[in-house]
């Protein structure tokens, strides 16, 4: 089983999230990394590194969606000062798990690299 505990750190790093942020987060992450054990074969080590950034970034894309599709404000203008957030979630969360995806790829089962490259794998008859 892959260690939660250890996804729960990359997933903090990722997003500069407290503990008690994190643990609001504890189904999304807990969802990514069974995705990630079925993801990759039974004779990977499932604590190797790559793996657990893999339910990391998984983790952190679901978090991103979530926080994405919520309404937190993203300007602010008061008199002559104005703020805007640039800063796009998606499209980090998207970045980091394409990079996890490419680390892990050798580890997973064909299947799963197929869903990967949105293609279909021939698995035999």
């Amino acid at each position: 089983m892959i260690d939660t505990a250890l996804v729960k750190q990359s997933v903090a790093l990722m997003g500069g999230f407290s503990d008690s942020e994190t643990e609001r987060y504890s189904s999304l992450i807990s969802a990514a990394v069974l995705s990630a054990a079925d993801s990759i074969k039974e004779d990977v080590n499932e604590n190797d590194p790559r793996v657990i950034q893999y339910a990391a970034a998984l983790a952190y894309k679901a978090i991103c969606c979530s926080a994405d599709s919520s309404d937190n404000i993203t300007s602010f203008t008061a008199g002559d000062v104005s703020f805007k957030q640039e800063f796009n979630l998606q499209e980090s969360a998207e970045n980091c798990l394409s990079f996890a995806a490419e680390n892990v790829r050798k580890l997973m089962k064909p299947e799963a690299q197929a869903d990967l490259n949105n293609c279909f794998a021939f698995l035999g008859v």
